[in-house]
């Protein structure tokens, strides 16, 4: 048996809209692309375009939404997670997956919009955490657990990937370990 998933037609539309855009950004940058060359290049008109988007970057926010919706579901709704080698190895692996979209968001400096993005969306799932002080200091969270491996795999994408998967992995585990030895030298230190 088939499954047939049936898409709403407003889906459709930003399903179309959207990869019109990562079309275009293969050649020129988002400053470059109009709503009229974008709009005729997915086939739909402008008021369907606003009906959906306020602006460009509402765009590949929807993009990036999709993708790591598909790639992590709810994952974050547990805080251990982001302490753990499973969400090292899916950020590779998303890197991976999605390094031609995210390459091209790089060449044409719009990785930070998906960098503030991507800290929004594990924002609204720290706000779920029974932890006090991890709901109360969200950011710190954040920049500690998620902000470095999502860097670290921006440059590894940005470098063409030049190491594997599980070079990469390997190497984040060693700095997470030199890092760990460093701190509890200090504490011995004190």
């Amino acid at each position: 048996m088939k499954l047939v998933i049936m898409m709403n037609k407003a889906e459709k539309t930003k399903a179309a809209i959207a990869q019109s855009l990562v079309e275009m950004l293969q050649r020129k940058p988002l400053d470059l692309i109009t709503v009229t060359d974008l709009t005729a290049n997915a086939g739909v008109g402008r008021t369907a375009y606003y009906n959906n988007f306020k602006n460009l970057e509402d765009v590949l926010k929807y993009i990036y939404r999709k993708a790591h919706h598909e790639f992590f579901g709810d994952k974050f709704k547990d805080p251990g997670y982001q302490f753990s080698d499973t969400y090292i190895k899916d950020m590779i692996d998303f890197f991976d997956h999605y390094s031609r979209l995210l390459s091209t968001l790089i060449k044409w400096d719009l990785i930070d919009i998906i960098a503030k993005y991507n800290t929004n969306l594990v924002l609204a799932y720290t706000e779920k955490y029974d932890d006090k002080v991890i709901k109360e200091n969200a950011f710190y969270f954040i920049c500690y657990t998620s902000s470095a491996i999502f860097n670290i795999c921006v440059l590894w994408v940005a470098r063409e990937k030049k190491e594997s998967k599980e070079e990469l992995f390997r190497l984040i585990k060693y700095f997470q370990h030199q890092s760990q030895q460093s701190q509890a030298h200090s504490s011995s230190s004190s």
